[in-house]
């Protein structure tokens, strides 16, 4: 008898243990009211951080002249490839940063596509969502987060040089 007395004792001890635990580690796998309970705090629910998209009406696409690059491969030139990209923003002050920096953009994506193929990095200028990443990270770079909304590739294809 006292055996079992002995191990539902300890099994309880494990229990509470366990709850306690589990509350102060991970506070967000007990239900709050057992939180509330136990004399703890529940956790805040946490805010998405990601910021909501603008619509349609809110955003204008500012269009960049067609840029034809040369990619080069052992000093000479191997294929071209044809980009035309819209850079999509928020209307009104947005939309004047971009036109005020548009050559330095355009600059540094020239600059960044060059350096991408010239550096034989994989993927490279074949995989689009790459490229479009990249170059909304280096247009951030010379503008500042928060201020374009997307690239839009219009048009972009390879062509071997003749």
């Amino acid at each position: 008898m006292i055996r079992i007395l002995i191990i539902i004792v300890v099994a309880v001890a494990l229990l509470l243990g366990g709850v306690f635990g589990v509350a102060t580690f991970a506070p967000n796998l007990l239900p709050n009211r057992v939180l509330e309970f136990l004399g703890i705090e529940p956790p805040k629910e946490k805010i998405n951080a990601q910021p909501q998209r603008p619509s349609p009406l809110e955003t204008i696409l500012i269009d960049l002249e067609p840029m034809e690059i040369p990619l080069f491969r052992d000093n000479k030139v191997d294929r071209k490839l044809f980009m035309h990209i819209l850079i999509e923003v928020r209307r009104g002050k947005d939309e004047k940063i971009i036109n005020e920096n548009l050559i330095r953009i355009i600059d540094s994506f020239l600059t960044y596509v060059h350096a991408l193929n010239a550096l034989n990095i994989k993927p490279g200028v074949n995989d689009r969502a790459f490229l479009k990443e990249r170059l909304l990270v280096k247009a951030e770079e010379i503008i500042g987060p928060n201020i374009i909304i997307d690239l839009l590739f219009v048009n972009i294809f390879e062509r071997p040089f003749n």
